[in-house]
């Protein structure tokens, strides 16, 4: 059934339903759904529709992640900084004879990276850039309240 009607303007195409054909009603999901290589699955389609919905969740939510970068003239490249890293990556960098070295944090169900990499003009300056927020004290906080009062006697 063909509801277009022509018009005037050439850009606009018009689609009318009569009262009795609710759009909604006569579309189906299922009918337009297809699989990757055109490959269509009957009951994938609700999982489709719920790993895209996921997908763009995760990709929400990197976007709102903080990211801080710091400069630091400094002969050593990494410093500490009262977590602790684990490096999982290396990579060269476009125009700069000093890679880029990736971290993440070693704490259990702690996301947040960083990247160190040199200064490609001043090689004396290091770029440390931290991405996320941790969900836990730096293990080498000290609390000096909870010190017993005898402690320095």
């Amino acid at each position: 059934m063909d509801f277009s009607r022509e018009s005037s303007n050439p850009n606009l195409n018009i689609t009318f339903y009569p009262d009795n054909l609710d759009p909604v009603t006569e579309f189906e999901l299922s009918d337009y759904l297809m699989l990757d290589g055109g490959v269509f699955e009957e009951d994938s389609s609700s999982q489709s529709i719920a790993s895209k919905c996921k997908t763009e969740a995760r990709e929400k939510k990197l976007e709102q992640r903080h990211r801080v970068a710091f400069i630091t003239k400094s002969e050593i490249e990494v410093m500490d900084d009262g977590y602790k890293w684990r490096k999982y990556g290396k990579k060269p960098v476009k125009n700069s004879p000093n890679p880029r070295n990736y971290y993440k944090c070693s704490s259990g169900g702690c996301n947040v990276k960083k990247r160190i990499e040199r200064d490609r003009d001043d090689h004396s300056y290091v770029i440390t850039t931290y991405e996320g927020s941790h969900n836990h004290y730096s293990p080498f906080t000290v609390y000096y309240n909870q010190m017993p009062p005898n402690a320095w006697t």
